[in-house]
């Protein structure tokens, strides 16, 4: 079951002020958006996968399948400037070379974090990843 039109704009208003909250049923798993203190005075929308979250989702590096309902973000390894920087140092020619002989230059720093920017980014990536969305009211039990 996806979520309507009139449902997003909801749960997108209940996350829009300081300590909201809203529980869904996504394909077998709880997740719970909740606003909450950041830094300083900035709120964030946090993600809890059946009630808590966990440090070991973050890295990219094992494959969980809680992974699918967090921010996923992708860096490159080495900024720009460090490679131009070196490009520069070892010549063109060499540093394309070294390139095909080292991931280090080329390669990639994937996260996946449990905070949005707002309950918007966070309810369009639920409607997006998940098959079935479920809304979880008060009434019902877990």
């Amino acid at each position: 079951m996806k979520l309507t039109n009139e449902q997003k704009q909801e749960l997108i208003a209940a996350l829009a002020h300081p300590w909201g909250h809203v529980r869904f049923q996504c394909d077998g798993y709880q997740i719970d958006l909740a606003v909450e203190r950041w830094r300083g005075m900035t709120y964030r929308v946090v993600t809890y996968v059946n009630g808590s979250w966990k440090g070991e989702w973050v890295p990219g590096r094992e494959s969980h399948p809680e992974q699918k309902f967090l921010r996923k973000s992708t860096r490159p390894a080495v900024t720009k400037a460090h490679r131009d920087q070196m490009e520069k140092a070892v010549g063109k020619r060499h540093f394309k070379k070294m390139c095909t002989e080292q991931d280090y230059w080329t390669a990639t720093v994937t996260i996946y974090d449990f905070s949005w920017a707002s309950g918007r980014a966070a309810i369009n990536h639920l409607c997006r990843v998940c098959d079935s969305i479920q809304i979880i009211t008060e009434e019902q039990p877990a």
